[in-house]
């Protein structure tokens, strides 16, 4: 008999096994669209600079940048924007690279050589402090 309710209760183990479901975690990242006018900095500079004026316990913390402290030179490879609002972001590796072709061309060697203050347009989507650019002009 008690061979008999053992084989008849493994079936009913063998469903609450097999019954079990799998737990998914989703994780979604919210992504705001981005376009606005700025000045393009040199974002290794531009990050450098901040934290050293963050670490500086006698500075005040503004929110607002200097776009002159990182201007873009023929070297920099990593760009950032400062928004008419004093807001910092970083472009994305695709924005990156279609502003290095951009600064190769010739129109651009004054203000780099210069120093002068480079503005932008640039349409795209913010992901944190990050933009991904989708146009830059």
């Amino acid at each position: 008999m008690k061979k008999l309710a053992v084989l008849a209760v493994t079936p009913l183990f063998a469903g609450f096994l097999f019954a079990q479901t799998t737990s998914q975690t989703t994780t979604t990242t919210t992504s705001q669209q981005f376009n606005v006018n700025g000045t393009l900095v040199d974002a290794g500079c531009q990050t450098t600079h901040m934290e050293k004026k963050d670490s500086n316990p006698t500075s005040t913390t503004t929110t607002t940048r200097d776009t002159t402290d990182c201007p873009v030179s023929e070297t920099t490879t990593s760009f950032g924007l400062i928004t008419p609002e004093g807001r910092f972001v970083r472009l994305d590796d695709t924005g990156n690279t279609r502003v290095v072709e951009m600064v190769k061309g010739k129109h651009w060697h004054t203000y780099i050589t210069e120093k002068k203050p480079i503005k932008v347009h640039v349409v795209g989507t913010q992901n944190g402090d990050v933009v991904v650019v989708k146009t830059i002009q």
